[in-house]
């Protein structure tokens, strides 16, 4: 009885195995244009949308979910339509019960706002420090936050992400334009060439 009980789960296991559905793995991962090289020590998810939170940085250590200790990246691009509600915003909610996300739109007789002021409500963990980027239509905001206080060694790594994002963003803007000025001159070139028979 035993003997046949062993094999019948053994069955049920096995069939179970082969009936499993696969997980759909997509063939392009989800990512942002401005996707970063992560620093060591460090995970890293890109998020693919335009105006709200593109990317997360925590300490590799644990798991996003179990961290106290993160990075948000929001853009602001002010050539697009801010939609009511950031891109991915409930990632950052989830995370920062009392704070709130928001773009900046800016206002007469406002210049001397904060970083927290222009774009956030609320305040998340213990430490929360703030690193605005402004590159041409695009503003990068930084939210450093932690439930512990910061170490020099986390600070500089910040800044470091920072850097990466601003170097990202130039060479994206830098590519679009060599790819503007090359298109520009396939078309000069074809009307000279129009014009010339």
């Amino acid at each position: 009885m035993f003997r046949f009980l062993h094999i019948a789960v053994f069955s049920l296991f096995f069939a179970l195995e082969v009936a499993a559905i696969p997980i759909d793995t997509p063939d392009h991962p989800e990512e942002n244009i401005f996707a970063i090289k992560c620093p060591t020590g460090w995970a890293y998810r890109s998020l693919k949308g335009d105006n709200g939170l593109i990317g997360l940085v925590w300490p590799a250590e644990s798991t996003f979910n179990a961290t106290g200790t993160a990075v948000f990246v929001f853009l602001q691009d002010s050539k697009k339509p801010f939609p009511k509600i950031p891109c991915h915003l409930n990632i950052f909610t989830e995370k920062c019960t009392k704070a709130e996300f928001n773009f900046y739109r800016k206002k007469k007789g406002d210049p001397t706002k904060s970083l927290n002021e222009k774009y956030f409500r609320g305040k998340c963990g213990r430490t929360m420090i703030l690193f605005e980027e402004v590159i041409s239509n695009y503003t990068l905001i930084f939210a450093f936050i932690s439930d512990g206080y910061v170490t020099k060694t986390q600070l500089a790594t910040v800044q470091e992400i920072v850097a990466n994002y601003r170097e990202e963003v130039e060479m994206y803007i830098n590519s679009m334009k060599n790819s503007k000025n090359n298109s520009d001159k396939n078309n000069t070139k074809k009307e000279d060439q129009g014009n010339s028979k």
